[in-house]
């Protein structure tokens, strides 16, 4: 097994230094083809490195063209960021202008508002004022009416009150008049109880009993032309 082994290695080996000695023989010959075919090697190297120098001339050129373009945006941008920025100033500026006018609006309504509050306060003072002076008037009139009502009912009361008093003097004075001693001059065909019912409205016994105690007569006859004295019959 060993021995095996060692055999093919030893193929393995050659094979190996066959396929090294025909690859540098390849190698050779393209060398030689090479130096043999010196125009050709020229024209073969311009091939390959004109269109080499070409494209890194275009790589050149074009990074050159971008860089530049990365600049001009750069200052686009900044010139933008300027812009944006005095956009921005502007803009805050008006806010603040706007906010600072809102308030000043804001300021201004309370302002005509508590002017106004103070204005309808003043008014309804003065309408206040008034009516309580107005009431108060009113009141006045009406008790300065109602005085005068009084007093006039008061002189009304003391004139009836007089007038009855009056009246009523005046008909005790004609009771009194009428209750005085009066005298009487017998006629003919008189009686005590004729005599009684004229000056007592009544010929009873007692109103004649009563002008014959005032004239001491006894008895029913009384003789023509006597005075008799007709007293008052309380």
């Amino acid at each position: 097994m060993s021995e095996f082994n060692n055999d093919d290695f030893k193929r393995e080996e050659e094979d190996t230094d066959s396929e090294i000695s025909r690859a540098s023989r390849r190698h050779q010959r393209k060398k030689n083809v090479i130096f043999r075919y010196p125009f050709l090697s020229t024209l073969l190297i311009a091939i390959i490195i004109i269109p080499l120098a070409c494209l890194i001339t275009y790589a050149y050129v074009h990074e050159n063209a971008k860089n530049n373009n990365d600049v001009v945006t750069d200052t686009s941008s900044e010139d933008s960021s300027v812009v944006i920025e005095k956009n921005t100033s502007a803009a805050s500026k008006e806010t603040v202008s706007s906010s600072e006018k809102a308030k000043e609006e804001a300021k201004k309504a309370k302002a005509e508002k508590e002017k106004q509050a103070k204005a309808d306060e003043e008014k309804a003072e003065s309408e206040r004022i008034v009516k309580e002076e107005a009431d108060a008037k009113a009141k006045a009139e009406s008790e300065s009416q109602a005085k005068a009502e009084e007093l006039a009912k008061t002189e009304a009361e003391k004139e009836r009150l007089a007038q009855e008093k009056a009246e009523s003097e005046e008909k005790a004075s004609s009771e009194s008049e009428k209750q005085e001693t009066k005298s009487y001059t017998v006629k003919a065909g008189d009686t005590l109880y004729n005599i009684a019912l004229t000056h007592y409205g009544s010929g009873n016994a007692d109103n004649q009993q009563l002008i014959r105690s005032a004239n001491g007569i006894s008895g029913n006859s009384i003789p023509v032309g006597t005075v008799l004295t007709i007293p008052p019959n309380n």
